[in-house]
């Protein structure tokens, strides 16, 4: 068997200029023209000293011992440790760059798949930090206290943080007071490598308008010592709480939040609002982590989907009901589908609350509710579709198409994903109408929303 000769070797120092960054915010060197390597904190142009750290057939890891030349768009954050963490990877990437780098990352996927198409300049914020409302953050017993942050790329280690950058700030201080008062009581957190322990995480939801605090506490045991005198403390140090919760979420499931939710004290859920309607938001809520933009987004994504009066529209990922309820007056009828029973049943709580009477939402999966849908003739005027990071699936956009809508507005969260399932629509008989729009709703770090409208073919 004939043996893979890399063009590297492990603990090899070299000069090299970096010549991309990836969508995971990691600067690419390319060895060869099929074999990469990564850098954490390197910018297109800047010719760096590496030592190769990491390699296998396919690619390979270096960290930079020495930079040799700075690139322009370079700022010195001072927070060093969200690199090491990798949770801000774009901090000393100056801000107007992470723009346009977000921009040409999606035009270059376009043009990859030979579709063409126009990417608008991307949206950004006015001032893009302190933005999250919701943060889950490990926590671990490290030399001698109970420590929160996030995990060194590819080890157990915990790098600890004060100040995140991207939380909203009030969230940041309840990380700290939670933590604290864990500590007091000498809570156990679990540890990756005993695989022992009771805290996990620590999850906070803020509301950007209501400044209503949840706090929940994730735990590998179902419950944990001195629960009463916890909620008394957490109730006295935190003005702003509204809701403690507790969920039960063993490690061995696999899962950061499981649906197994017991409340400690006050509501299940905190409101807020968006685009001048309220939302329920509970744990295991599916919201936009950035208010600001997501209000953006939202108008943007109504405007461009040129809704009329007559219209019925289809939300074919309705969660708790954001887009169908903040569209709903512009249109004749909203239809939700959604396969996740809690969003639903807080779909339809908004609906009412909010005074919505010509929306309806349904616990289904979306491609067999389609199908009935088509059955029924249902004719949908347009469909929106805001799915997770893995985009569609062949069978909710057969389903999507074969009802003939006239527009299908894709708000994607994933580039990648959004070109593949681009690729499928336009060979099923759509054509992208305008340009694609990329929101900047995660400064700092790698990721990119988009809108993209994709219309029938006349």
């Amino acid at each position: 068997m004939s043996r893979t000769i890399l063009p590297v070797k492990l603990h090899e120092i070299i000069v090299a200029t970096v010549d991309d960054i990836r969508l995971d915010g990691m600067g690419i060197v390319y060895v060869t023209s099929k074999y990469p390597l990564y850098i954490a904190d390197a910018i297109p142009g800047e010719m760096l000293k590496i030592e190769v750290i990491q390699v296998d057939k396919f690619s390979g890891y270096a960290k930079i011992i020495e930079r040799l030349t700075v690139s322009d768009q370079r700022q010195d954050s001072q927070r060093q440790y969200l690199i090491e963490a990798g949770t801000a990877p774009l901090v000393n990437l100056k801000y107007e760059a992470q723009l346009e780098l977000k921009r040409q990352q999606v035009k270059r996927l376009f043009e990859a798949q030979n579709i063409e198409v126009v990417v608008d300049s991307t949206i950004g914020m006015a001032n893009p930090t302190y933005y999250r409302n919701k943060t889950i953050v490990p926590v671990k017993w490290q030399n001698g206290h109970l420590t929160s942050g996030f995990y060194r790329r590819g080890t157990h280690e915990l790098v600890p943080m004060t100040d995140y950058f991207v939380n909203d700030a009030n969230i940041d201080q309840a990380i700290i007071t939670v933590r604290e008062v864990l500590e007091n009581y000498q809570i156990s957190a679990y540890d990756p490598d005993t695989q022992v322990g009771a805290i996990r995480y620590i999850m906070i939801r803020r509301g950007y308008y209501s400044h209503e605090l949840m706090v929940v506490l994730v735990a590998n045991d179902a419950q944990i010592n001195h629960e009463s005198a916890i909620t008394q403390e957490l109730r006295q140090n935190l003005p702003e709480l509204k809701s403690l919760i507790f969920n039960y979420s063993p490690k061995k499931d696999y899962v950061l939040l499981s649906p197994n939710n017991r409340t400690l004290w006050g509501e299940t859920a905190i409101k807020d609002t968006l685009l001048g309607y309220t939302f329920l938001i509970g744990p295991n809520s599916f919201y936009q982590v950035n208010p600001q933009t997501t209000e953006v987004l939202y108008d943007l994504a109504a405007r461009k989907a040129d809704l009329k009066t007559k219209d019925i529209v289809i939300d074919a990922y309705s969660g708790i009901g954001t887009i169908g309820i903040t569209v709903a007056k512009q249109v004749r009828k909203v239809l939700g589908v959604e396969v996740v029973p809690g969003a639903v049943a807080d779909a339809q709580l908004n609906m009412r609350m909010n005074h919505i009477d010509n929306a309806e939402y349904i616990l289904a999966d979306a491609p067999q509710q389609f199908k009935l849908w088509q059955e029924a003739n249902l004719q949908p005027d347009v469909v929106f579709v805001d799915p997770p990071r893995r985009g569609l699936t062949n069978a909710l956009i057969k389903a999507t198409t074969d009802m003939a809508p006239d527009r299908i507005v894709y708000v994607s969260c994933n580039p990648v994903t959004l070109v593949r399932d681009a690729a499928e629509l336009v060979q099923q008989g759509y054509h992208i109408d305008g340009p694609v729009l990329p929101v900047d709703q995660f400064p700092q770090t790698s990721h990119v929303e988009s809108i993209t409208v994709f219309k029938k073919n006349s």
